[in-house]
């Protein structure tokens, strides 16, 4: 033996924590990953509603295509209209006259838009109604996705509108008073 005995080297043992750089970066990939894919369900599901009410309307286009019947076209335009109004405000969709024309303008994107839904309110319930059927399809069409994305933009839907009947507004003031109120649940917006 020469020179002095020297002991083995011992390593300490493995720790857990903190990790390695690549543990770090893995970590990072994957949040952004996850962030990633709640976005893309969450603008998924935000536009499912305006792509069913397009497809919609291409079923209505080609069964006036195949029949030629306005009657159909107007009936069937005027009940997407009402379905895309309750989903944007609940308390509007069930208006006639001049308070559903208000909110229907409101949501029109152009005059043209207008003038055309203005020609569906009117010729509607005539026994043959004289619609230019291209135009309807294409103001409906700009509507429904002008309504959709407002209603998309807008999560509390302004004032009251699909809050305003919240467990809380309808709670009883009084002790006694909770037999005279009954809860009816309802849906949340999604």
């Amino acid at each position: 033996m020469n020179g002095p005995a020297l002991r083995d080297i011992h390593l300490p043992p493995a720790h857990w924590w903190p990790p390695a750089p690549g543990w770090w970066l893995l970590a990072a990939l994957l949040l952004l990953a996850a962030i990633g894919v709640a976005w893309w369900l969450r603008r998924m599901a935000r536009g499912k509603p305006a792509r069913a009410a397009l497809r919609e309307i291409d079923a209505l286009e080609a069964a006036h295509a195949r029949d030629g019947n306005t009657t159909h076209l107007a009936d069937g335009a005027s009940r997407l209209m009402r379905r895309v109004a309750r989903r944007v405000a609940p308390d509007v969709a069930a208006q006639t006259g001049a308070a559903w024309n208000a909110f229907v303008r409101s949501h029109a994107p152009d005059e043209t838009t207008r003038h055309a839904l203005d020609a569906l309110g009117s010729e509607r319930f005539r026994a043959r109604p004289m619609l230019d059927a291209p135009d309807l399809l294409a103001a409906l069409r700009a509507w429904c996705r002008n309504a959709l994305r407002a209603r998309a933009s807008t999560p509390f839907h302004g004032k009251g509108g699909a809050n305003a009947n919240t467990r809380e507004a309808r709670a009883p003031k009084a002790r006694g008073d909770e037999t005279s109120v009954q809860y009816t649940p309802q849906k949340p917006a999604p």
